[in-house]
């Protein structure tokens, strides 16, 4: 029996395959795109869209185990719907554990992308499957993404303020999620819910840390909300993305993003990796650093 890594093509989702590498585990990579799947040698393929109707989804899933269910990306899209789509089929399927990439504290949490995750949590729990449920706090990535741009402009407007985050690379939620998922597959102890986060900081040391790197002025500077909308419709971005940076910012700005449990480091194995160095690295690697 197979563990299956759904979204593997996904920037998460291919670094769990990556992770997977040096595992004695027969492994199932499944994408929308399989022909976009990077995977090690002996890695199946398979491909599994999660607007496609449940049969089809289903027939995807034969002999797998346990399901890493990495959630969608499409803010474009009906992600609840998607994946009561890929649960119903595990189900169907005969999968025995549902390990789903979540995000931090989803039932209660006041950010816009809760909502979809707090809604595929019910579902699992309602279906009778064995889950695990990795409630993500934020990726480094979502901010040092846009480093140059930062560096560029000289300032990050934000409505975090001086509030404390606990931001992980994506790296380490993807170790955390082989973690979680070979404990299942093997029957070993796992809990039902992992709050994960890493270091405690704030956006202005985040950036502080930038501007140092790079050599350049850098300042993070706290807007109102509405401000902050404002400025990000006059770029162009559509209303959902607006809608998903401007309440992140909002919920973090209220504790939502910080994590004050160990349970990252449980799973892994080791301490979270340095968001300095993860800094440091993302603008050595800049084309004008």
């Amino acid at each position: 029996m197979s563990i299956a890594v759904s979204a593997a093509s996904s920037k998460l989702g291919k670094l769990v395959l990556d992770a997977f590498a040096d595992k004695k585990v027969p492994v199932v990579a499944l994408a929308r795109d399989p022909s976009k799947v990077h995977a090690a040698a002996g890695v199946e393929t398979r491909k599994f869209d999660y607007s496609s109707d449940v049969a089809t989804l289903a027939s995807a899933l034969a002999g797998v185990k346990t399901l890493i269910l990495i959630s969608s990306g499409d803010i474009f899209a009906d992600r609840a719907l998607q994946h009561k789509n890929a649960v119903d089929a595990a189900q169907r399927a005969g999968v025995s554990t549902v390990v789903y990439t979540s995000l931090l504290r989803a039932p209660t949490s006041e950010l816009s992308l809760a909502a979809a995750h707090k809604a595929t949590e019910a579902h699992i729990a309602a279906s009778g499957l064995k889950h695990v449920f990795l409630r993500n706090g934020w990726y480094l990535e979502n901010w040092t993404g846009h480093a140059a741009q930062y560096i560029q402009h000289g300032k990050v407007l934000n409505a975090i303020g001086g509030a404390k985050v606990s931001p992980a690379t994506r790296g380490d939620y993807a170790a955390a999620a082989v973690a979680a998922a070979l404990l299942a597959h093997e029957g070993k102890p796992v809990k039902n819910v992992y709050e994960l986060g890493g270091e405690t900081i704030t956006l202005e040391e985040l950036v502080a840390e930038i501007a140092l790197r790079a050599g350049k002025p850098v300042s993070a500077v706290a807007v109102p909300e509405e401000e902050l909308r404002k400025t990000l419709s006059g770029f162009g971005l559509p209303q959902p993305a607006v809608d998903l940076m401007a309440s992140s910012d909002v919920g973090a700005s209220k504790g939502g993003l910080l994590v004050e449990t160990t349970d990252l480091v449980s799973l892994i194995g080791r301490q979270p990796y340095s968001w300095k160095q993860h800094v440091k690295e993302v603008v050595a690697a800049l084309p004008s650093a």
